[in-house]
Order: C-alpha cells, then sequence, then structure tokens
C-alpha cells in the first residue's frame, strides 16, 4: 500500500464535516470574536517595531481617545474598537480602522456650526502652550483662542487645497481608497511645490492633523498613507506620554514626521518632528543632536459645537 491509499483509508474512516456542522462552528467562533462587555477593561497589546514612515511637511495632531461629538445639542458620540493585535504595518493599521469605521455613524457638523480642537504645543526651547481652534461648517470662517487668553481671533476661511480642511470640503473627499488618492493629487498639483507624493502626504497629514475627520475618511486616509513609498508603523508615545502606533518617515533634510494614532479607537493623539539624522541635502537642523524632538503636540480634545467660542 503506497502513502495516498493509506491517506485515502483512514479519511474513509473519518465522518465528513456536514454543513450544519460548519454552520455551527462559524457561530461558536464569530461568538468568541464579540467584544467584551464595557465593564471589563482588556489590556492593551504592545505594539511591535517596525522600520518606516509618513511624509510631511507639516506635523501636529491628534484626537482625544473618546471624542465627543455633539451635532444639535442632544447628543454624544464615541469611537471605540480594540486592537486584538500588534500592528504590524500601515496596511493591517488601514484595514482595522476601516473595519471598525464601518461599525460607527459618521457626524458632520451643519454649516453653521463649529469643529472644534484643542491641542497641547511644544518646541526644542522648551516653550510648551495650548490652543484652542474652531472651524465653520461650511469653511467660510476659521477663529482661534490661545492659553490665557479670552480673546477668540477670528479670520476668513478659503479654497486654497494647501489650508483647506473644513467639514465642507471633508465632506467632498471620496471615501473608496483609489478615488481619495485621485483626488488628492488633483487638488495638490500645481499647488504645493513637491513631488506628487510629499504632495498628497502634506495634505493627507493636514486633513488629519487640523480636521479631525470622521472615521470613514480617516481610515480612508490612512489607506491612501499605506501606498506611498517607504510608510510604515512604530510604538510610541505622544506628548502627554500616551501610548500610539507612530506612522512616520524621514525626508531628506533628516526630520522624521510622525503622526500618533490610538490603536484601540484609531483617532490622533498627536504628533512629532524627531531629527535623525542621515539628511540628503543641506539640512538646517544638521547641528541638532541624532534623536532630538523638535517639535510635539498632544490633540486633547475634539468636537462639534453651535458657536466659535463653546466647548464640548
Amino acid at each position: 500500500m503506497n502513502d495516498l491509499d493509506m491517506v485515502r483509508d483512514l479519511r474513509s474512516q473519518v465522518r465528513q464535516s456536514e454543513e450544519n456542522d460548519l454552520r455551527g462552528a462559524r457561530r461558536r467562533v464569530l461568538a468568541s470574536m464579540a467584544p467584551e462587555p464595557q465593564g471589563r477593561r482588556l489590556p492593551r497589546l504592545a505594539v511591535r517595531v517596525a522600520a518606516v514612515g509618513v511624509l510631511g511637511v507639516t506635523i501636529t495632531a491628534g484626537v482625544t481617545v473618546v471624542q465627543a461629538l455633539r451635532t444639535d445639542g442632544q447628543g454624544r458620540g464615541t469611537a471605540s474598537a480594540p486592537a486584538w493585535l500588534p500592528v504590524a504595518n500601515v496596511e493591517t493599521l488601514a484595514k482595522r480602522a476601516t473595519a471598525a469605521a464601518a461599525r460607527q455613524t459618521d457626524v458632520y457638523p451643519r454649516a453653521d456650526q463649529w469643529v472644534y480642537v484643542k491641542r497641547d504645543f511644544s518646541s526644542k526651547t522648551g516653550s510648551r502652550y495650548t490652543a484652542e481652534m474652531w472651524t465653520r461648517g461650511d469653511g467660510k470662517e476659521r477663529a482661534q483662542r490661545n492659553e490665557g487668553s479670552k480673546t477668540i481671533t477670528r479670520r476668513q476661511g478659503g479654497e486654497d487645497p494647501r489650508v483647506r480642511f473644513d467639514p465642507a470640503y471633508l465632506r467632498s473627499l471620496p471615501l473608496e481608497p483609489s478615488a481619495l488618492l485621485e483626488r488628492l493629487k488633483k487638488d495638490t498639483a500645481g499647488v504645493i511645490p513637491l513631488s506628487e507624493t510629499r504632495a498628497v502626504s502634506h495634505q493627507v497629514l493636514m486633513i488629519l492633523q487640523e480636521g479631525a475627520p470622521a472615521a470613514r475618511l480617516r481610515a480612508a486616509l490612512y489607506t491612501v498613507l499605506s501606498q506611498l513609498d517607504d510608510v510604515g508603523v512604530e510604538k510610541v508615545r505622544d506628548l502627554l506620554g500616551r501610548e500610539g502606533v507612530g506612522i512616520y518617515t524621514v525626508d531628506d533634510e533628516g526630520m522624521r514626521q510622525e503622526v500618533i494614532i490610538d490603536p484601540n479607537t484609531y483617532v490622533l493623539l498627536g504628533g512629532r518632528r524627531v531629527y535623525v539624522g542621515e539628511s540628503k541635502s543641506q539640512s538646517p537642523y544638521g547641528k541638532l543632536p541624532e534623536g532630538e524632538v523638535v517639535f510635539s503636540v498632544a490633540q486633547v480634545a475634539a468636537g462639534i459645537v453651535d458657536h466659535a467660542g463653546d466647548i464640548p
């Protein structure tokens, strides 16, 4: 008897799985994957390091782990999705964020409402400050209040893609990643004086850090980043010490640009600019020690309010 005959003989003695068996097993597996009740805290899994990065000219960004989104003064929404496994690359992060977003309801402000964002900033000079910003839903006006001031400074919005991250613009963006990538290429072509890839990544980072985009658009933006060259993730902490997944890359001046994402909710926690050396050009940062954090930011609150000056 040869090996194949032996396998056939052994297989014939075992009852083959029927459809009812498979259906029942599938139900049990899905039930075991259901989220734990909110009363139990799930341990946060360590995020493995992978060498990688995100292109950007500026970096500042994040959203609180729980976003308070007020649409018309009658309700609040939160985002939550457990990170069951370590995040090894941007593709994995984007897929999980997309799956989590599918279970959420995106909330956008009315044209006369405002998106509120509060951030803590720190620079290598040791200065640290807090600023609050409001962006009107139709994109026609912005407002800002710096720490310690009671004055709200207002300024007009605009159509320039380099500075557009208002809700009206975000709602016009397609949610399908390939269509979103093409739209961002079109919006930045001839406007942002960078290569196509860097211009797109700059615009993505600007939207993430300034616009507090809704879950489905945020996931699509992560997917766009995953399609760019030399993008990956690393376990990092933001300015407030919150542990997250850092998406980063190193530019030609040896500056590593990072955005830091919460691995449970996929919202932004913060961002950093870190000098790591290996400059490919005459860098103005060449005299800095490697590993110097040039700039850091943590976003501590975000939401939708009825008037500039309101807090969620």
